[in-house]
C-alpha cells in the first residue's frame, strides 16, 4: 500500500525531535552494565557450538530497529538513542529465561519494559505495568531460540519541559528467532542480529498518544504508525485489516533483572 508524504511526515517531524529531547545528559564514557558484554571490544568471548547453558539468563535490549519499508522505521534514530542507558529514561526491554532444558528442546522465557535501579547493571520490572507472565518456547543444543510472547509493551519515556512522558505501545504475539549464543560453559549469553514480528492492533492505541512537540498536545500514535487507513494485517480474522505487522532485529546481552 503506497502511504502518502504527509502521512508519513509526522514520524519525520518525531524522529527530529525526539532524538534532542532525550531525557539527561549523555556522558562521553559509555558505562557497561554489570555482566554485559559490549559489543566493539577488541577480543570478546569465544563462542561454543553446543554450550553447556545455565538454566536461567536475564537479558536486555542493547539493539533493536525496524525493518526498512515496515510500521516504524522512521523512528530507528530515536530508538537507538533511547537504548542508551545513560540518559534519565532510557527504553529498556528485559527478557527473562528460565527452566532452559535443552535435551528436551524448551524453556520459560517473558519479556516487557523495565526500568534502571539505582545500581548499574540492575534493573527492574516497569512497576505501573503487570509484570508479564513466562510462556513456554523452543531452544536448541545450539542455542536457536524460538518463541512467542502473547504481549510486549514497548515503553518510550519522554522528558521535555520538566515534564515526563511515558508511552506504551502494547505488540501482541510477539515472535522471536534468535540465536542464543554463550561460552563453553554457558557464560557471557548474547543474541546477536535476531528477528521479531509482531502486531500493534488499532483499537489498543486509539487513546494513546506521544507528545512528539515539547509542550505540545500528544500526537495519537495511529497517526505516527501512518493513519488509521495504513493498517496492513487483519489481526481478528474479520475480513478486515486492523492492525500494524511490525518486523525488527534486535541484540540482547546478559543482564541483572531484581524484584
Amino acid at each position: 500500500m503506497m502511504v502518502s508524504k504527509e502521512r508519513w511526515m509526522p514520524w519525520l517531524v518525531a524522529a527530529a525531535l525526539l532524538g534532542g529531547v532525550a531525557c539527561g545528559s549523555d556522558s562521553d564514557d559509555t558505562e557497561n552494565d554489570a555482566g554485559e558484554q559490549t559489543s566493539d571490544a577488541g577480543d570478546g568471548p569465544e563462542f561454543a557450538e553446543e554450550p553447556a547453558f545455565a538454566a536461567s539468563y536475564n537479558m536486555r535490549f542493547t539493539e533493536f530497529a525496524f525493518d526498512a519499508g515496515t510500521p516504524g522505521a522512521f523512528v530507528n534514530g530515536p530508538i537507538e538513542r533511547f537504548l542508551d542507558q545513560d540518559v534519565n529514561y532510557p527504553v529498556v526491554v528485559l527478557v527473562e529465561m528460565e527452566d532452559i532444558d535443552v535435551s528436551a528442546g524448551t524453556l520459560q522465557i517473558r519479556g516487557g519494559a523495565g526500568l534502571k535501579t539505582g545500581t548499574a547493571g540492575e534493573y527492574r520490572w516497569d512497576g505501573e505495568l503487570d509484570v508479564p507472565e513466562f510462556t513456554e518456547g523452543s531452544i536448541s543444543t545450539t542455542g536457536e531460540l524460538d518463541a512467542t510472547l502473547p504481549l510486549l509493551n514497548f515503553v518510550a519515556t519522554v522528558e521535555a519541559n520538566g515534564e515526563v512522558n511515558k508511552t506504551i505501545i502494547p505488540i501482541r504475539d510477539l515472535t522471536i528467532a534468535a540465536d542464543l549464543q554463550a561460552t563453553a560453559s554457558g557464560e557471557e549469553p548474547t543474541i546477536k542480529d535476531g528477528t521479531i514480528t509482531g502486531y500493534v492492533v488499532l483499537e489498543d492505541i486509539a487513546d494513546v498518544g506521544l507528545a512528539v512537540i515539547p509542550g505540545g498536545d500528544p500526537t495519537p500514535l495511529s497517526q505516527l504508525f501512518g493513519g488509521a487507513d495504513s493498517v496492513n494485517y487483519d489481526y481478528d480474522e474479520d475480513g478486515e485489516d486492523d492492525s500494524w505487522e511490525l518486523r525488527a532485529t534486535f541484540s540482547a546481552t546478559q543482564t541483572l533483572i531484581v524484584e
